[in-house]
């Protein structure tokens, strides 16, 4: 049950493979992945280099915009003070308003600074509380340096009525480890909880406890259902970091790595609508100098949104990150993600805080973004529960484990679904999790926002611990009398899993279909004989249904692409003939483009499928999440039982901020003012 039809020779030989590959040649689509180990870093540059005095937002600055803020409240900018000199040199600032009711400050006047030292300082800029909207400030600031130069810059404010709106996401993060004890070993209560932080939150703000993460229940189409009110099949992603595009001259699959090009709908194929959009659209209700950002620790997944049409105006990741954030400490050595995931597949992996640094690190960057670009609208999202959870399991259900008689010590913990699950691995990283939240949250109430702005604090989809026996669709599929060279492809990974037809063969997909509905196996997690496998075609994309058992998987359309289904073009995406999610707690063995989402991308060859993790996500089991609102007209401290999902969010904060609903989204919002 625990270790497979694998022998441990083949996965030291598959570790050395992959690993060499991995540290090797990339290819142009290979993806972003932080634990990859790439040893390239982009830095993007904001500010003008060489400079005595510059900020991000200048007048002139590759990222100039002006802030806007809220009249009472303050907004924020990072001065940065080079001395481009030969010797030590004092530098001194000077902060004066060109308009009234502003008042400016600085929180250092006078550096003293080492030749080639620079040093960032923050300015504050607040408009009187009684002020209109539409009243534009600039603030001039000089710099004098005691070798004789000097240098001036200009930035801008302007007072809005519009609200920030703050998002953070814990990614993979479950409901129930908000019922746990600080051990996580069993139930909480009050002074004792595992996340008192996000606790704290829920007493102040709206909690959904019946939120369903969208299916594929994964990270790339949760987050864009947050960002867009629309749902997977509206707005086409259907994968992490692969999709699909048709097949070469070889019969290859062609799968390209979080392309850029992506998240159409329709039948003109229009770009979807995001929150980065509607917030400067004055069309929708917004303003053209508003700011959007994305702070990530999945490199990948901002990705999505480089297109312009999308409204983003600032991407940091540890790969990719301002000039003014400092990069990661965290050094990342070539193939370590792939060489530890296959290591945990062998053995438990006793390395419970390899995925700290990435939470603690997207959060600094978060605050740095803040303090600097005070952004209209930011994504935030921690990425280190679902990093450690593909390694380390679920701990989320105490029942799971067998604590061997020693209930203080996480370490010797065994769980009965996959005895290579750490739970002290995950628990810390799920108390990280909640400390980061914390400091951002901590962080907004320093500077006037957190009760004045909409948070939201939410996860992209749930994890569980996975077995490593799991349904052997490359051996069930066969059995229908068709070929994976010939008539369909195959695509898998942890509880993912597509089906491309090769030709258009209507008798063959539904021959295919039928075969893998009527297969029956003897379940390792319930004993049952049952098929572990569900199926769903385009028709039952459309309805929801599931004809094999009647049960409504999804809800109508969430998974149908009229887009990518309907007006499909030569060359373009391709939407699966048939989604196959599996059971609770089993995984699909890796086949085809299966090493994508952990860093290795797409494989030019096959290699004999395996299941490789000890934590997925995806299937409807996996579905339950996380979603907690706190703002202006929105109720303190209750509970909202109706049944909630990730494309609800953006609505909600249309309608209570005032912005038009643009045509994407496919929901009536669940909350009005």
């Amino acid at each position: 049950m625990n270790h497979g039809p694998w022998r441990i020779s083949f996965f030291s030989l598959l570790i050395f493979l992959l690993t060499g590959l991995a540290s090797g040649a990339k290819t142009p689509d290979a993806p972003k992945n932080s634990l990859l180990g790439q040893s390239y870093y982009a830095v993007v540059e904001t500010m003008r280099p060489g400079r005595m005095l510059d900020a991000a937002n200048a007048v002139g600055a590759a990222g100039y915009h002006r802030h806007l803020v809220r009249p009472g409240l303050a907004t924020t900018y990072l001065l940065r003070i080079y001395n481009s000199g030969k010797g030590k040199a004092v530098i001194e600032l000077e902060v004066t308003s060109d308009s009234q009711g502003w008042s400016v400050s600085v929180e250092k006047s006078k550096l003293e600074l080492a030749a080639g030292e620079k040093q960032y300082v923050q300015l504050t800029v607040r408009p009187e509380s009684s002020m209109p909207a539409g009243r534009i400030a600039a603030i001039l600031v000089r710099a004098k340096s005691s070798a004789g130069a000097s240098e001036e810059i200009t930035l801008e404010a302007e007072t809005t009525l519009k609200r920030k709106i703050y998002y953070i996401s814990i990614d993979s993060l479950g409901p129930e480890y908000l019922k746990l004890n600080a051990r996580g070993t069993g139930p909480g209560k009050a002074g004792d909880w595992l996340m008192p932080n996000l606790h704290a939150f829920l007493e102040q703000g709206l909690f959904f406890p019946n939120h369903q993460a969208h299916l594929p229940a994964a990270t790339d189409m949760n987050h864009a259902s947050y960002l867009s009110g629309a749902y997977p099949g509206q707005h086409g992603l259907y994968s992490v970091q692969v999709l699909m595009f048709g097949f070469d001259q070889k019969g290859w699959a062609i799968w390209r790595s979080t392309p850029h090009d992506l998240m159409y709908y329709g039948p003109e194929g229009k770009p979807v609508t995001t929150i980065f959009n509607v917030v400067k659209d004055p069309a929708l209700g917004g303003n053209p100098s508003a700011f959007a950002a994305y702070v990530s620790g999945k490199d990948w997944v901002p990705e999505h949104y480089r297109n312009p049409v999308f409204g983003l105006d600032r991407i940091a990741t540890v790969t990719d990150h301002p000039d003014y954030v400092a990069a990661s400490a965290h050094v990342i050595k070539p193939g370590e993600g792939i060489r530890l995931m296959l290591e945990a597949r062998t053995h438990k992996l006793n390395r419970p805080d390899f995925a700290l640094w990435e939470d603690i690190y997207t959060a600094d960057q978060a605050l740095r973004v803040i303090d600097n670009e005070d952004p209209d609208v930011i994504y935030i999202l921690l990425g280190g529960v679902d990093e450690a959870g593909h390694f380390f399991g679920s701990g989320k259900d105490p029942s799971e484990w067998d604590e061997h008689g020693t209930p203080d010590d996480l370490s010797d913990d065994t769980s009965r679904i996959n005895r290579n699950a750490n739970r002290l691995g995950i628990i810390k990283t799920v108390k990280s999790a909640d400390e980061q939240l914390g400091r951002l949250l901590e962080h907004l109430k320093e500077r006037g926002e957190y009760d004045q702005a909409y948070i939201v604090v939410e996860s992209d989809h749930n994890m569980e611990t996975n077995s490593f026996v799991g349904p052997p669709l490359h051996k069930i599929a066969p059995a229908s009398g068709y070929s994976k060279r010939k008539d369909y492809y195959l695509f898998t990974g942890s509880q993912l899993g597509m089906l491309f037809m090769r030709r258009d063969d209507p008798a063959a997909l539904a021959k295919i279909e039928k075969t893998l509905e009527d297969y029956r196996w003897t379940s390792p997690i319930t004993g049952r004989t049952e098929c572990p496998v569900i199926v769903l075609d385009r028709e039952e994309m459309k309805t929801g249904i599931d004809r094999a058992t009647g049960e409504q998987v999804t809800p109508p359309r969430e998974l149908y692409s009229e887009y990518y289904i309907e007006h499909s073009k030569p060359g373009g995406l391709r939407w699966p003939d048939l989604f196959l999610f599996p059971k609770a707690n089993l995984q699909f063995p890796s086949i085809g483009a299966g090493f994508g989402n952990i860093g290795l991308g797409v494989l030019p060859f096959d290699i004999p499928p395996f299941t490789v993790y000890v934590g997925g996500h995806g299937a409807p089991s996996t579905q339950p999440a996380l979603l907690a609102i706190k703002g202006p007209g929105i109720p303190a401290g209750k509970v909202e039982p109706i049944v909630s999902h990730p494309a609800d969010v953006a609505p909600i904060l249309y309608r209570l901020e005032g912005y038009q609903i643009p045509d994407s989204v496919q929901i009536k919002p669940l909350l009005s003012k």
